[in-house]
């Protein structure tokens, strides 16, 4: 069954925002609390089709908007924004796909993208004030911008 979570930062505390919920729009950091702020974790348990280790990350409280975590064509190019977009067919395409790798004991991971492991999801510049921009990087080591809490909505 598909999880939903939030998504903070190492850095503050502060969660994955996606403040319309539209297509193409620039995923952001802010403040907890509101359910634009809610993503659900989609694995190959709960379809066939998202790649065995790899998981689909949908804005919302459900899949069926079909609007996921996305880095625009492909690209590896560090410092691209991630985006919402549409799932590319059921199981998604390599640029929806991430992975979910654990750092330590503490419960932090990094989501590192399909295309290239070394690139994670990244909060840009390091910085922790509400509607800094999320991007893809190479992995550092352990910097709090590139580490992960799922905490389970209630």
């Amino acid at each position: 069954m598909p999880v939903i979570v939030t998504i903070a930062t190492k850095i503050n505390g502060f969660v994955l925002d996606a403040p319309k919920l539209d297509k193409h729009e620039h995923i952001q950091i802010d403040k907890p609390g509101g359910s634009n702020q809610q993503w659900t974790i989609v694995s190959h348990s709960d379809l066939s089709s998202v790649p065995d280790g790899y998981v689909i990350i949908f804005a919302g409280d459900e899949s069926s908007k079909h609007l996921c975590i996305d880095i625009p064509h492909s690209t590896t190019k560090e410092r691209t924004l991630v985006q919402l977009y549409p799932v590319d067919g059921p199981g998604g395409h390599k640029n929806q796909h991430w992975k979910l790798h654990s750092i330590g004991t503490e419960g932090y991971v990094y989501i590192e993208s399909a295309l290239d492991n070394d690139l994670v999801l990244d909060v840009r510049g390091g910085v922790g004030t509400a509607g800094t921009k999320v991007e893809i990087f190479k992995r550092g080591d352990k910097k709090p911008n590139q580490m992960w809490i799922l905490n389970p909505v209630a």
